[in-house]
């Protein structure tokens, strides 16, 4: 088992690009998931919840318009957001970048689904961009 790790230097891999914009290294234990976060500006994910699982989230570097159960915060580093199960929520970046947080979850809670969560029933499942954001579709 390895004890130590380098996260920040991890290579970071893209997540469900079907439902994020997120880059990630993710580091599996026991009963922690814990990772380094990237989104690129205007891009995150769309409002969806993790019925079973706990998780916090530190914003390390950018900023993060941030909502949980309606309440809404823009995150800069230094803050931290405890996301309770079952809570509505999403973090789209809005920095500059780069747009960086460290995310704690207990994701062995849900082995189905992981760290991935799951929308509202007619909630589209696909990537968060805010307006002027979205990816060129002539590419």
């Amino acid at each position: 088992m390895k004890y130590f790790h380098r996260i920040i230097d991890e290579e970071r891999a893209d997540l469900k690009r079907t439902r994020t914009t997120a880059h990630a290294a993710v580091i599996k234990g026991d009963r922690i998931t814990a990772g380094l976060i990237e989104k690129e500006k205007g891009s995150g994910s769309r409002p969806h919840r993790h019925p079973k699982v706990e998780q916090f989230n530190y914003v390390i570097a950018g900023k993060f318009k941030s909502m949980v159960e309606g309440e809404h915060h823009t995150m800069e580093p230094g803050d931290m957001v405890h996301i309770p199960p079952n809570a509505l929520h999403h973090m789209v970046a809005v920095g500059d970048g780069p747009n960086i947080y460290f995310m704690a979850k207990d994701a062995h809670s849900d082995p189905d689904n992981w760290i991935y969560g799951v929308y509202d029933e007619g909630t589209e499942e696909t990537p968060w961009y805010e307006p002027g954001f979205e990816p060129d579709k002539k590419k």
